[in-house]
């Protein structure tokens, strides 16, 4: 009896708290009705987060707030990476208040086992949301920067090869960018329309650097910026030595995720096996019974 009361004050706290923020989350329309509706499920609710992101239990601060501007910086840029970032926080805070509310309304209706597994379940989809809608960003940085760092070794060849074969930095690099699809070469053809809207070439690639979050492109875009400086000579051996060592740090990359991936297989192999064994063992002792 006591475990359904506790359910039913919570249930009527979120209730409360969601028809308040539904009434109050009106003077946040305009910030989610510009929202694609396919992307974003349910946007109209978001006004609920926002409001919610305005009282200070709720409100967006500390490392939580400074990595997810940083990821929504990287995905969307310098101008709008504050607004995606609270866009995330306020998906998270309107799903949870929903589930919250439902969920402990359900649980009051339960008796105290099944209220307390109902409760498991309910912690178990906030922690989902937690990952659809905060981690979000954070996983679609990390996917990109492995994305870049893979097809990195070839468009440093490529960059290479033109560059010695007579073109310069400027020229190369729009060859390159235009030569193929890809989350890098994507990046590389930003830096482009940033060089064609008035940045220097220094600019525009060390933006490219940062934007695809990885050191090696970072410490890449870093001494190329440095061979501009000291001329093409430099800048041609500079990407020649580059070359060769992101080629020998690939091959290393690639057998150390084999090794990771056959050590993921150990896991079913062993249930495997561990099967077969108790089916051998489960046949020779009903023979044995006879």
């Amino acid at each position: 009896m006591i475990i359904r009361l506790i359910f039913l004050i919570l249930a009527t706290v979120c209730i409360l708290l969601l028809i308040l923020a539904l009434g109050k989350g009106k003077a946040y329309q305009p910030m989610v009705e510009n929202l694609d509706s396919d992307q974003y499920f349910m946007k109209d609710w978001y006004t609920i987060g926002f409001y919610l992101n305005t009282l200070e239990p709720f409100r967006l601060r500390g490392k939580l707030e400074g990595d997810l501007k940083t990821s929504a910086r990287l995905v969307f840029g310098n101008v709008y990476f504050e607004y995606y970032a609270s866009l995330a926080w306020a998906q998270f805070l309107t799903f949870a208040l929903l589930v919250l509310a439902i969920g402990f309304t359900f649980c009051s209706f339960l008796g105290t086992t099944g209220a307390l597994f109902f409760l498991v379940i309910i912690c178990l989809f906030v922690a989902a949301l937690w990952n659809l809608c905060v981690s979000k960003m954070k996983e679609t940085v990390t996917a990109r920067r492995e994305a870049c760092e893979d097809e990195f070794p070839n468009m440093v060849s490529k960059l290479c090869l033109l560059i010695n074969s007579g073109m310069t930095l400027h020229e190369a690099w729009y060859v390159v960018a235009e030569g193929k699809n890809g989350v890098l070469y994507e990046l590389m053809r930003t830096a482009c329309q940033d060089m064609d809207n008035g940045d220097s070439d220094r600019a525009a690639i060390y933006k490219f650097g940062v934007l695809t979050d990885s050191a090696d492109i970072k410490k890449f875009t870093g001494n190329v910026i440095s061979g501009i400086e000291k001329g093409p000579k430099e800048l041609a051996d500079m990407l020649l030595s580059q070359t060769s060592d992101l080629w020998a740090h690939k091959r290393q990359v690639a057998l150390q995720k084999g090794e990771i991936a056959a050590g993921k297989l150990i896991i079913p192999l062993g249930i495997t096996f561990a099967g077969i064994i108790m089916i051998i063992v489960s046949g020779a002792m009903q023979s044995m019974s006879f």
